[in-house]
């Protein structure tokens, strides 16, 4: 079961990898120069969700912002994740949805011995 989820998983990550080397190409294409981030891509794809996924991650899950004991300011999303959110989309994707279709295909092996 496991595997499959992660078949699954990593083949919605190829597909968003197929969608930014169209926007990749389509930017040059235009004459401009640069690639597309994975920050930008999910903007275009649903920037309400950026936003929402910032300001959950910021407030909630950030152990700074949850414990206020810690007396930090938060880190999570800056510069964590927005550190990831500034990598090139095209390549980063298409290695993580390899990563993903490699283990579930590893996890089902195991599955079957």
């Amino acid at each position: 079961m496991m595997g499959r989820l992660l078949i699954i998983l990593g083949l919605i990550f190829f597909v968003l990898t197929l969608v930014s080397n169209y926007f990749d190409v389509s930017i040059h294409l235009n004459g401009s120069k640069g690639v597309t981030q994975i920050g930008q891509l999910w903007y275009h794809l649903g920037s309400e969700s950026l936003q929402f996924s910032e300001a959950i991650i910021s407030r909630y899950i950030d152990p700074c912002a949850t414990l206020e004991i810690l007396n930090c300011s938060g880190f999570l999303w800056h510069p964590v994740i927005s550190s990831i959110l500034n990598l090139p989309a095209g390549p980063a994707l298409g290695l993580f949805s390899f990563l993903l279709i490699y283990f579930g295909i590893r996890k089902r092996k195991k599955l079957t011995r």
